[in-house]
């Protein structure tokens, strides 16, 4: 659990869809079997973790992590993290159970000066299989202005969404807000906040965000049409669609194939060119206009001749790790499979299949109003770029009507393009695993998860289907205060939306 520390006090969410590195051989063989300490329960365990944070035992907190927990962040990265964030929180003086579900333990933490929502997962007391802890619970510092709202808490789910969107716009930081749910054929949405700070407006089903690598599920489901046509095969190698030789895109006789792009297991490295550290400076310093174009001006050929010095760092199809470098590799093969400039592709793509107009990379004069101003992690606005490039990842704009269109689609999986995407390509059967540009795993009731977040500049994403329940919920913000919020206000929603169901289902008679 890497650590994320900011002026206030801001917690991190361990999530697979992060850069972790992990092979499937590895965790077949990763036993869960940590010596529990004779806990009867977990909340004894919980008050003890409790104990050995006021006196700032992290190193026998961190004691209690399971083999698989120690596969996923190194030795001392808890000791470290707890200690980071003991002096945002101070003692703890008060702890309240919240919820026990499954393997999943949650309590309330209140501190000194900040409260904590502290999750632990395990099946055994004393066994610590992950934990997440976040700020994503009332504080006693909270901003104390309501923010703009066009809910009017009517009805049982209006109420559910307001409970849980309050809690998120309590941060100071927090901007504009935009919630779309999908339950049962009924398509509901929300928006909080401003799409600018201080201007007094509030966003729409209408107003654009920037999707982040929401983009690359799309990216995926092109992927998946691309092999219905005919136009490539997963298993097929990538230098087949590439000009000139590339024998150094292959490692121990293994060459990379399209499906190891779209399930980030390339082995190919996270970024296309290295710079110094003054040239990354010198980057930093330059306004949205001038970053814009000059990212601009890294082309497909500019991709292309850097590649011919990428060194593969893993087997192709062995380790997953989260890759945009990749994905912008797909982008150019679908590029040269269709003959056609990717966005032209893309946009016309979303717009025919899913009935998505306003989902694009490059936005219109009259288009640009609606965008919302993105605020970076050093709270500075940020506007459209227009980025059409290669550098980065796939981007695209769009909105929570788009979204929540496309999160429906996924969930009917009427089209095959969209089945295709969702079959696992890599993970076992259970867990987390990929499918084309697509993240999966089960929720904590064990039912199946289809999702993916985004980030970009001044704005994060989330999207996630739950095909057993028939539900989705999009989440759109203009800032970069943690993508880690943003997950917890969806399991917060996800987690009211069954009694929502309860309350709205007619009784017997009606």
């Amino acid at each position: 659990m890497s650590p994320s520390i900011s002026i206030y006090p801001m917690l991190l969410l361990r999530s697979l869809s992060a850069a972790l590195v992990f092979s499937a051989a590895a965790l077949a063989n990763v036993s869960a079997q940590a010596q529990a300490p004779g806990f009867t329960s977990h909340q004894q365990f919980n008050d003890t973790l409790v104990a050995q944070f006021n006196r700032g035992d992290f190193t026998a907190s961190e004691a209690y992590s399971s083999a698989a927990l120690r596969q996923l962040e190194s030795a001392g990265s808890m000791r470290n993290f707890l200690a980071k964030l003991k002096a945002q929180t101070g003692q703890i003086t008060a702890i309240v159970p919240l919820r026990d579900q499954g393997k999943q333990h949650e309590f309330e933490w209140r501190g000194e000066k900040q409260n904590l929502r502290v999750t632990l997962v395990a099946a055994t007391p004393g066994v610590l299989d992950d934990y997440i802890i976040s700020d994503f619970i009332a504080q006693p510092t909270a901003r104390t202005t309501p923010a703009l709202t066009d809910n009017q808490q009517k009805s049982v789910l209006d109420q559910a969404v307001h409970r849980a969107a309050t809690l998120y716009m309590q941060h100071p930081d927090a901007a504009g807000l935009s919630i779309g749910i999908y339950q049962g054929g009924k398509m509901a949405f929300y928006n909080y906040g401003e799409v600018e700070k201080g201007a007094g407006r509030l966003p729409t089903s209408s107003t654009y965000y920037d999707l982040g690598s929401v983009a690359k599920t799309v990216v995926g489901t092109l992927l998946a049409q691309a092999v219905l046509d005919k136009k490539l095969k997963l298993t097929d190698d990538i230098r087949q669609y590439l000009p000139g030789q590339y024998a150094n895109l292959a490692f121990e006789g293994q060459p990379i194939q399209v499906l190891h792009l779209a399930n980030h297991t390339s082995g190919m490295p996270g970024v296309a060119q290295v710079y110094s550290p003054a040239r990354k400076e010198w980057q930093g310093n330059m306004s949205l206009v001038e970053r814009t174009a000059y990212y601009n001006q890294y082309t497909a050929d500019s991709l292309l001749q850097d590649m011919h010095r990428f060194q593969l760092e893993t087997k192709p199809g062995t380790t997953y790790r989260y890759n945009g470098v990749a994905m912008l590799v797909l982008q150019l093969v679908l590029e040269r499979v269709y003959q056609q400039p990717y966005e032209q592709l893309v946009t016309k793509y979303v717009r025919t299949r899913f009935g998505m107009p306003d989902t694009k990379r490059v936005l219109s004069a009259t288009e640009h109003p609606r965008f919302a101003t993105g605020y970076d992690k050093r709270r500075q606005p940020q506007q459209h770029p227009n980025y059409t490039g290669y550098w980065g990842g796939p981007n695209m704009s769009s909105t929570a009507a788009d979204l929540l269109k496309y999160a429906a689609a996924n969930l009917k999986e009427r089209e095959p393009a969209v089945r295709l995407a969702h079959q696992r390509t890599y993970g076992a059967d259970t867990g987390f695993g990929m499918g084309l540009g697509w993240m999966l795993d089960t929720d904590s009731e064990g039912q199946r998860r289809i999702y993916h977040d985004g980030q970009s500049i001044g704005f994060n994403t989330r999207c996630v289907l739950y095909p057993a329940q028939d539900v989705a919920v999009v989440l759109l913000v203009n800032e970069n205060i943690s993508q880690s919020r943003l997950t917890q206000l969806e399991q917060c929603l996800k987690r009211e939306l069954p009694s929502v169901a309860r309350a709205t289902r007619p009784t017997p008679g009606q």
